[in-house]
């Protein structure tokens, strides 16, 4: 497994241990969050060190180095006659995280105390009231309750000694005040150690005592369930002669993994990522958004990880509204408690959910080869398939967004998109496709009619009389802004034609746009560009990787290596191996709402290396591979292993290398044959293909090449 180190300044840099259940993370200047989802056990989370002369060190004061890996961080604190690693981690299902401290030089008796802020709170915006707390001697430990009993936490050492008591002054005695444990450590081997658990309970078959129990007596090996996922889902390795587009590939596989999170009474799906909660009681994103679940979904397709895609797409259908069939976007991890739909307006708030998901499911389902999936849900993807399919105006043929709904651009809510109208395009082919394999022959007919009528009508309603792409419209039918994402739809969807992507792309190339670190979301020569502002201006890793990923499919290998390389910082910038939301627009610094651990910034960062540089596409139901790779100048060879062709289990390993004017393909086939085709990008005058049925074993392949 991947590790991460990072030295000076380690206070700033947000670090986090991610479980299916527990979670702790932060900058250390602030203090960790810890969360057994959906509950917060504390906040300011801090060490200090106590000497036996009673003076003290603060641990922010003494940072040394911090290492992450897939199933935690580890924390070293040095000072002169200090040194003390700190090992934070959640464990497989188990509503909480472990702390393991180990003293390797210090003076003698010393203590180690940890300070906190109780919290015993459900994730915004459900709360729990009437909080209280006092200590557990047979526990050791500070027990966090309320009058109910339904909710507890348990912060509790083997090694406690001196701790906060509760305050029976009724004039001072409000729970949130800090509160602190000390930890007295005992010889193991050649150092001392001390163990910290903190665990939460929210539902009638949890108890803190059992978590608390389970996670001290756990080994420090990680859990073998841990060990099997992580391993599943960096099964794709990707090689390349640039070693840190290779780490920031491989972390993005593990954020992928990271972001799957299980709540007891919602189920296990794809979070957004992880951030400051700022307050608000949400980890931002640490709750299910639909949307975002989709462009991760698309990663994991991408690199193989079926079994995790058709979890989240059979995770994003459990929501499906069963009326009128939309999909959901916004889902918070204490809805189990909330009447979350009748309450509150985030639930059914995007009507582009449902085109895109799908888009996704067609994808799915074709490098997957799994037909059951479809058959198994296909009421549910019909009642979808209406849904958008009731948004088209019959006029145009194009989908219009109801009032009091919106689509992809919320800071400028518009009464149709281009965006949403390319969608719907992709959406369209998709139910075609499916439909295809459900015998469904009409429907079918009837999705590619909508398709082709939709990508003429984009034309007549997007292209203004000065040939420039309108985003959409608002509802007093004033235009929305010119040159923006939605031209990359406009070439996506097909409706504009070669010269106009070519002029597109130009565009995107020119300081106004292109910036060392990605795309602006608005040129900066534009009236209302804004550096700092959340979409008016500002870098996107997402927008950014889409559109790298747009060049290279239209055949712009250099443009788009060059915008995707820039990209690759970012994994290295804050959380080590996480990439951020969004970048100022004028310097390599995050906005200020982005957050540290976005994991669409990282999904769709790994997706454009896969379709985009490698050019891989998977047939699985027919055992096809097309492999069209695009690197990037001076690169000489490329190598995947663990390329999955269908769900059966079978895998190949990919090398490919120039060689003069000639490009070299050996493969490794570990599976059942499969039909392969080989495009070798040059030359618009010699462009080579090559179509080969590849069996089990080794294959060797060349094809003549020329530079771009």
């Amino acid at each position: 497994m991947p590790s991460w180190t990072v030295t000076a300044p380690v206070q700033e840099r947000y670090l986090a241990a991610h479980g299916l259940r527990g979670f702790a993370g932060g900058y250390g200047s602030d203090g960790l969050e810890v969360w057994s989802f959906p509950v917060q056990i504390a906040s300011g989370y801090r060490l200090e060190f106590l000497r036996g002369d009673g003076t003290r060190w603060e641990a922010t004061d003494a940072p040394a180095a911090a290492t992450v890996d897939p199933f935690g961080l580890t924390r070293l604190y040095a000072a002169p006659g200090l040194r003390v690693s700190e090992r934070i981690e959640a464990r497989d299902t188990l509503p909480g995280v472990r702390v393991r401290l180990r003293v390797e030089q210090a003076p003698p008796a010393l203590r180690i105390r940890v300070h906190l802020v109780p919290s015993l709170n459900l994730m915004w915006p459900a709360g729990i009231g009437g909080q209280e707390f006092g200590w557990d001697d047979a526990a050791k430990g500070l027990l966090l309750q309320e009058p109910s009993g339904a909710f507890r936490a348990l912060v509790a050492s083997p090694q406690a000694g001196a701790h906060s008591v509760p305050n029976n002054d009724r004039r001072g005695s409000a729970f949130g005040q800090p509160l602190f444990l000390d930890l007295g450590p005992t010889p193991c081997g050649r150092a001392r150690c001390a163990t910290l658990a903190l665990a939460a309970q929210s539902e009638r078959d949890e108890d803190v005592h059992d978590t608390v129990a389970a996670l001290l007596e756990a080994p420090e090996a990680p859990a073998a369930a841990d060990a099997a996922r992580y391993a599943q889902a960096t099964r794709l390795r990707i090689a390349t002669p640039d070693a840190q587009a290779d780490r920031a590939l491989r972390w993005a596989q593990v954020a992928l993994e990271q972001a799957w999170s299980c709540n007891p009474r919602l189920g296990c799906g794809l979070v957004a990522g992880y951030g400051p909660s700022h307050g608000a009681r949400r980890p931002q994103y640490a709750w299910y958004f639909g949307g975002d679940g989709l462009v991760t979904t698309r990663a994991l397709i991408a690199s193989g990880q079926f079994e995790r895609a058709a979890a989240q797409l059979a995770f994003e259908l459990r929501y499906q509204h069963p009326d009128n069939g939309m999909l959901w976007h916004e889902l918070s991890q204490s809805a189990g408690f909330l009447q979350w739909v009748r309450d509150y307006p985030h639930m059914y708030a995007h009507v582009d959910i449902a085109f895109d998901f799908l888009s996704v499911t067609a994808e799915y389902a074709r490098a997957s080869g799994d037909d059951a999936f479809l058959r198994a849900h296909w009421p549910q993807l019909l009642a979808a398939w209406r849904y958008c399919r009731g948004l088209v105006d019959a006029g145009d043929g194009l989908p219009r967004v109801p009032a009091g709904k919106m689509s992809g651009n919320e800071q400028d809510a518009l009464t149709d998109e281009l965006t949403l109208s390319a969608a719907w395009v992709d959406a369209a082919q998709a139910m075609a496709a499916m439909a295809d394999t459900q015998g469904e022959a009409a429907l079918a007919a009837q999705a590619r009619a909508d398709a082709v009528r939709a990508r003429a009508a984009i034309r007549t309603r997007y292209r203004d009389p000065a040939g420039q792409w309108i985003s959409g419209f608002h509802r007093d039918g004033r235009p929305g802004e010119r040159f923006s994402g939605a031209d990359l739809a406009a070439i996506g969807s097909g409706a504009a034609t070669p010269q106009e992507a070519a002029a597109i792309f130009a565009q995107l190339a020119t300081p106004d746009v292109l910036t060392d670190w990605g795309l602006r979301s608005k040129p900066a020569s534009a009236p209302d560009y804004d550096p700092e502002a959340y979409s008016r201006g500002s870098v996107w890793g997402l927008g950014s990787a889409g559109a790298a990923e747009a060049m290279w499919r239209a055949g712009r290998g250099a443009q788009a290596a060059d915008l995707w390389q820039r990209l690759v910082p970012w994994a290295a910038q804050d959380a080590p191996g996480h990439m951020h939301e969004v970048q100022s627009g004028a310097a390599f610094v995050p906005q200020r709402e982005s957050v540290p651990e976005q994991t669409w910034s990282s999904a769709s960062f790994l997706s454009a290396a896969i379709g985009g540089l490698l050019g891989l596409e998977v047939d699985g139901a027919r055992r096809r591979l097309a492999f069209a790779p695009q690197p990037p100048a001076g690169w000489d060879w490329l190598r995947v292993q663990g390329v999955r062709v269908g769900a059966d289990g079978g895998t190949v390993d990919l090398a490919w290398r120039r060689e003069a004017h000639r490009a070299v393909l050996e493969l490794d086939n570990h599976g059942q044959a499969f039909d392969l085709t080989w495009r070798q990008a040059g030359r618009d005058d010699a462009p080579s293909k090559l179509e080969r049925s590849i069996g089990p074993g080794r294959t060797r392949l060349v094809l003549p090449w020329s530079e771009e």
